[in-house]
């Protein structure tokens, strides 16, 4: 009886020795896999760490770009800004230089309206009275200098020698034309010592023609031809023309300084 239990005894002492280094060695091995998990995941840790400190460094660059863009962006508004007012204040100069030249042009108009209207009230008994016929023609000449015309004078002839169907009147130096068709119209200038004039043919408003003569010494004359198409009551005259204008305008028993016109059919 004694040696059964002796010998039950000793069969759970070796027992739990055997559980025991069993258990050991099952814990040395969960150990191990234990460390090899923890590595992996500290080397995983370490690559997002890397991953993030990257990421982070880019988010910086970009918004270091972002503001670069954003200084672009209001710097292009603020010249868009400039170009909008320096616009606003071209549009309104060229309007007020469009309204000044406007206004010049209309002043012109109705100062030759009024002259128009002056003529035809005027008596002209400087004609030559031939029988009716389809001829128009004319020829006048100034009966002395005209003394420094200026810029922009109408120029009056005011010796007529022929008015053939009484279009041309000597006191506003304005041809009228009684009858429509093609028409010739001439005009000479005589200048002396210095003198510079241009002289120009106007037709209802519009230059035709211009005849420039600079005299530096001496006595010089300059001649000019246009035809033209004009229609019954237009206004064909000549003045000197917009811009510089020197000295009187010559005309005497020496050279004539003289307007004509004819109508070819």
């Amino acid at each position: 009886m004694a040696f059964a239990i002796c010998f039950l005894l000793l069969v759970l002492i070796h027992t739990n020795q055997v559980l025991g280094f069993e258990n050991s060695n099952s814990a040395r091995d969960n150990d191990g896999s234990m460390k090899d998990i923890l590595t992996s995941q500290q080397k995983q840790i370490d690559f997002l760490v890397q991953q993030v400190s990257e990421l982070s460094k880019v988010s910086k660059n970009q918004r270091i770009e972002i503001d670069e863009l954003k200084n672009v962006n209001r710097n292009l508004l603020l010249t868009i800004s400039d170009l909008k007012r320096s616009h606003v204040s071209i549009q309104h100069q060229w309007s007020v230089r469009l309204d000044e030249e406007t206004i010049e042009k209309m002043a012109e108009r109705d100062d030759q309206s009024v002259i128009r209207k002056e003529r035809l009230l005027l008596p002209n008994p400087q004609t030559t009275h031939v029988p009716k016929t389809n001829v128009v023609a004319f020829y006048a000449y100034m009966s002395q200098d005209f003394p420094n015309p200026g810029a922009s004078h109408t120029l009056v002839f005011d010796t007529v020698v022929t008015n053939v169907g009484n279009g041309y009147h000597s006191t506003t130096g304005v041809f009228l034309a009684p009858e429509t068709g093609v028409y010739v119209f001439s005009w000479s200038m005589r200048l002396f010592n210095g003198e510079y004039h241009r002289a120009e043919l106007i037709h209802n408003y519009q230059v035709m023609g211009v005849a420039y003569l600079y005299a530096p010494t001496g006595d010089h004359t300059v001649s000019e031809t246009t035809v033209i198409q004009v229609n019954q009551g237009d206004d064909v005259y000549l003045r000197t023309q917009v811009g510089d204008n020197n000295g009187d305008i010559e005309s005497g028993s020496g050279g004539r300084s003289i307007f004509s016109g004819w109508k070819l059919n």
